[in-house]
């Protein structure tokens, strides 16, 4: 249905109970409209319903002087307009295929209804300090800037099912006090759930999290810049990207869900590396070079129990470079090693064979008795090290294996 123009007048007129209260209880309704105005709506002892609307500038829901639905036989109309100012809207409120184009505001209110907005378009809302007590509800709604849920409290369950944030989005000192449930929802840029206090349950499943475009800066030490990042800017710093993905990982194993975890793992060591080495950098003495080498054997011997390949390579890349050096360290290869003979089938089997007992690290030490050993016996040095590098490999692979268990 195309959508047509409302006036300001008719829009307030939708508001009014001058006619002796006969729509008082009824839901106030708006479907197929264009708002090309601003937008003020005050607390409402009746349902709010927009059906396919387009508000093309911003609309503030704000505390005010509610009407009343219900009016006792004693009373009278003008005991109506001597209301107390509240910030409590106690009907349900529902948004549904909406575009936004300006600001939509929700600040210091409760809604004590259930909150909607399916299948709406978003290009800035705020919800600082915002209290659902009840169902809130943003189905399949795309949300097109930077997003901050300052001090929201969802005390009943929140949906996010099949949401969209084109954006950043921060869960900054947010409660979850029920179930928030996030089935299928898109962050193509960066979430943080580390501020987020969730005394209830987070319902994850199938998380479309866009890994390569998740950018979080280093903040260090300036607590000054951290906090305005959490609370204003929307950009998230590198440590709580660590921790989010911890909440994540947490998450998904409360569930049973053991591969996403150790996806979740993944990105947790991922991040954990980078920040790492910016701390290295500028000199924390919180971290050591060690932390940094852990970090890189894992990325690299199994990605971080993600993929057993990385497990392969590396277990048959140490077994060739810790090979190679034991053997450089022996009479026998020195005899036999030239670069420009002819290939020698016998010496290349050999060395081949030589390889694949490498690969066994429980070998007898007393294989290398028959190679007439050099400079003072340093092969072992590298048999020993090459023994410790190939269980690592193996035990890495089987690790990576397991993420399906």
């Amino acid at each position: 249905m195309a959508r047509t123009n409302i006036t300001e007048e008719d829009f307030k007129a939708h508001f009014s109970l001058a006619d002796g209260l006969v729509n008082a209880s009824q839901p106030i309704r708006f479907n197929s409209k264009k708002f090309d105005f601003y937008i003020k709506i005050i607390p409402q002892h009746r349902e709010l319903i927009f059906i396919d609307c387009e508000f093309s500038e911003p609309i503030l829901f704000c505390k005010g002087i509610p009407f009343v639905a219900e009016v006792q036989e004693n009373d009278n109309q003008e005991n109506l307009f001597n209301q107390v100012e509240t910030n409590v809207f106690s009907k349900e409120v529902l948004f549904k295929e909406c575009d936004f184009l300006k600001l939509i505001q929700f600040d210091d209110l409760n809604f004590n209804g259930k909150f909607r907005m399916h299948d709406c378009v978003l290009k800035e809302v705020s919800f600082r300090n915002t209290t659902f007590n009840d169902l809130a509800d943003f189905w399949s709604t795309s949300f097109n800037n930077n997003l901050i849920f300052h001090k929201t409290n969802f005390n009943e369950t929140v949906v996010f099912s099949m949401a969209t944030f084109s954006e950043n989005v921060l869960f900054t000192y947010t409660l979850f006090g029920g179930k928030a449930i996030f089935s299928k929802t898109k962050f193509n840029k960066g979430l943080d759930f580390s501020q987020a206090i969730i005394s209830g349950e987070l319902k994850l499943f199938d998380l479309q999290i866009n890994y390569t475009d998740f950018v979080a800066p280093y903040v260090g030490i300036d607590d000054k810049v951290y906090q305005d990042y959490i609370d204003t800017t929307g950009k998230i710093p590198l440590v709580n990207k660590v921790h989010t993905f911890q909440v994540l990982k947490k998450a998904f194993e409360d569930i049973g869900n053991h591969s996403d975890s150790i996806l979740m793992h993944r990105e947790e060591k991922r991040a954990l590396r980078a920040l790492t080495k910016e701390r290295l950098r500028v000199k924390d003495k919180s971290v050591n070079k060690g932390d940094k080498t852990i970090l890189w054997l894992n990325r690299w011997s199994n990605h971080y129990r993600s993929d057993f390949r990385n497990g392969l390579w590396f277990t048959v890349g140490v077994t060739v470079v810790f090979g190679f050096l034991t053997l450089l360290f022996t009479e026998e290869f020195q005899r036999h090693f030239c670069w420009c003979c002819e290939f020698d089938k016998e010496y290349f089997i050999k060395g081949v064979k030589f390889l694949f007992n490498f690969l066994n690290p429980a070998r007898r030490i007393t294989y290398l008795d028959i190679f007439d050993l050099k400079f003072y016996g340093i092969a072992y040095l590298f048999d020993f090290l090459g023994r410790i590098a190939v269980g690592y490999g193996f035990y890495q692979t089987v690790q990576a294996f397991r993420k399906f268990k």
